[in-house]
């Protein structure tokens, strides 16, 4: 076997296989350069989603004139010197990959000067070789421009994003520069849009990116438990999101990923969150450099700490402080105690700001106060199913006997009314209306049988029925709403929801761009015409994140969420002419007794089970 060495050509585009992915990622390394080099102003100009151009200019420190070759160097670096440096890293950059990466993948020239310089130096590479160095004019700082990214190379080209979705990433990646370095003027530039940062601060920061709104309704968070400082915001429990693209993480001054601080974060929340809701924050985390790890990955995203049991109870400990000083000993939040602050109608001049999700809606407390009493509902649901989940398990435990839970008591006896109608056919109008337990549950009586139908699950079945049936035939009725809903939405969002607009206008749900990340809903289908407005578009932000994109499942998850979202909920109290219109429907129809989440609609009991029950009979 012969052992072959490499020529530079080569093992740089391997380097820039891991380094170079995206447009993204160039900006990426060399923002953080400008960050290193001391920038306090940092201007990012794009065009063609940064496949055509990238230019980075900044105000750091500048490169001699001499160094500038070296600079496009393998594994050359002004970061570190020696071995030991790795364990200290206090620099975004240090690996020194970047910039001989990106010139083997594109064309790049860098213009810099440096403080002690009266002229400035310009050097240019094309296909990772040196074209041209010599002395130009320069302003104090660096710039450097990056064309034709994968031009001469096909096969990675193909792979990229459309221009739209590649400069919303770069645009994602901004906002997070600017919450990690809230000291720092950014300044973007594309075809499509502009932005900018004052660089006065974290909370000047987190307006710049998400709006007054969400200032309005977060808490600071402080907390120094040495080695370790926590600083930043977080969301009251009142304001939460569909999605977890609002959770951002700051160790050292470095934007990361960290699955454990996520989490510790959401164990504080989770008791209070409705389903598929998240919290929103930005957390500051300081601790020395050689207890986290972030030679971990060329990215550096991922980070690895010494000792992560300290940094998960620290920063739950410090959510808790900010959230609620009494969290951390009661089972119950006061939710009284946190106020939704809407926003003030008025403009910021700012149209390119990302805006928080529902910055014109305020949660509603209602649909907090009935989380109990959907809980319970789920519960009874998920027994008929034999599968108590571990948490609602607990639940049961705590409130029934040792000896008689109500897993052990119903498991063996429950049934659906889907199953028996295999024997004998179900058929609701035709059963006596005894009541209604928990303002739910209908309860209906024939010959010996005893049925509790969900009233909101089986409105929800004949909504999705109607809905299907239209779209099927070709026959689907819109709605328009006398006054539009108009939410916002994150840049990644707001470009999903863009590329599907057409399949929302397809299911009858008129949804149009309003800005640059605002949307409007002025037409909804004609069943689902008084749905909650609110409710269906964080279904939809969570649809459009899902990683389900056949057109298809994309329809049949649209048309349920909209018609989960018409359903009315625990509050509604139906009187007997509704009820026995909804029976009378349930069997017009012979629905199907689940509802479109699977969930059953109705279970029944035999006489003979509940004369077991009081044991009238063995």
């Amino acid at each position: 076997m012969k052992i072959n060495k490499l020529p530079s050509e080569i093992f740089n585009r391997i380097a820039a296989g891991e380094v170079v992915e995206s447009p993204s990622s160039i900006v990426k390394e060399l923002v953080e350069n400008a960050i290193d080099a001391g920038a306090t102003e940092i201007s990012i100009s794009i065009k063609g989603g940064g496949i055509d151009h990238i230019r980075i200019t900044d105000n750091g420190c500048g490169i001699e004139f001499d160094d500038m070759p070296t600079a496009f160097l393998p594994h050359a670096t002004s970061k570190i010197k020696e071995l030991s440096d790795l364990d200290n890293i206090g620099t975004l950059g240090f690996r020194g990959e970047a910039l001989p990466s990106i010139a083997s993948v594109a064309d790049v020239s860098m213009i810099s000067r440096a403080a002690n310089s009266d002229m400035g130096g310009k050097v240019e590479y094309k296909n990772g070789k040196m074209t041209a160095h010599e002395e130009c004019g320069s302003q104090l700082g660096t710039t450097i421009t990056v064309e034709n990214l994968f031009e001469r190379i096909p096969a990675r080209k193909k792979f990229l994003n459309k221009p739209s979705r590649e400069e919303t990433k770069i645009f994602t990646l901004i906002e997070h520069m600017v919450l990690a370095n809230p000291n720092t003027v950014f300044k973007f530039d594309s075809e499509s849009r502009r932005f900018s940062s004052s660089g006065e601060g974290a909370e000047s920061a987190l307006f710049a990116v998400y709006g007054e709104t969400v200032l309005k309704n977060t808490v600071k968070v402080e907390l120094s438990d040495m080695p370790i400082e926590i600083s930043g915001f977080t969301c009251l429990p009142t304001f939460t999101k569909p999605t977890k693209n609002y959770q951002n993480i700051i160790i050292n001054g470095r934007y990361v990923e960290s699955a454990d601080i996520t989490y510790a974060v959401y164990s504080v929340y989770a008791p209070y969150l409705m389903k598929r809701q998240y919290p929103l924050f930005v957390l500051y985390i300081d601790m020395p450099y050689d207890l986290v790890d972030v030679n971990v990955h060329p990215s550096k995203l991922q980070v690895k700490f010494a000792d992560t049991v300290k940094v998960k109870s620290t920063v739950a400990q410090a959510i808790k402080n900010a959230v609620n000083p009494k969290l951390g000993d009661a089972k119950k939040l006061d939710i009284e105690e946190f106020k939704y602050e809407p926003a003030q109608e008025q403009s910021f001049g700012r149209s390119h700001t990302l805006r928080s999700f529902f910055d014109i809606m305020p949660a509603s407390d209602a649909s907090s106060a009935q989380s109990g009493d959907m809980r319970q509902s789920r519960i009874m649901s998920e027994v008929v199913r034999n599968s108590v989940s571990d948490s609602e398990t607990k639940e049961n435990n705590d409130t029934t006997t040792d000896t008689n839970s109500v897993e052990t008591v119903y498991s063996d006896i429950y049934s659906t009314a889907a199953d028996y109608s295999n024997k004998e056919k179900f058929s609701p109008i035709e059963c006596k209306y005894i009541g209604k337990l928990f303002n739910t549950y209908l309860v209906l009586e024939h010959d010996n049988m005893c049925y509790f139908v969900d009233q909101h699950a089986a409105h929800e079945k004949l909504l999705y029925d109607k809905l299907l049936r239209s779209y099927e035939q070709k026959r689907l009725r819109t709605q328009p709403l006398i006054l539009p809903f108009v939410f916002d939405v994150s840049a990644a969002d707001a470009e999903l929801i863009a590329e599907n607009t057409d399949k929302f206008e397809d299911c009858g749900f008129g949804i149009t761009p309003f800005g640059e990340f605002t949307f409007t809903l002025s037409y909804v289908p004609y069943e689902c015409a008084g749905m909650d407005m609110q409710a269906f578009v964080s279904d939809l932000l969570s649809l459009v994140n899902s990683r389900e994109k056949s057109p298809m499942i994309l329809k049949e998850r649209l048309m349920q969420a909209a018609c989960k979202s018409a359903v009315k909920g625990e509050i509604d109290d139906l009187d007997k002419s509704e009820i026995d219109a909804l029976l009378s429907e349930m069997s017009e129809r012979n629905i199907t007794l689940f509802c479109p989440h699977g969930r059953p609609i109705a279970v029944c009991f035999s006489k003979k089970e509940i004369e077991k029950w009081f044991k009238r009979i063995v």
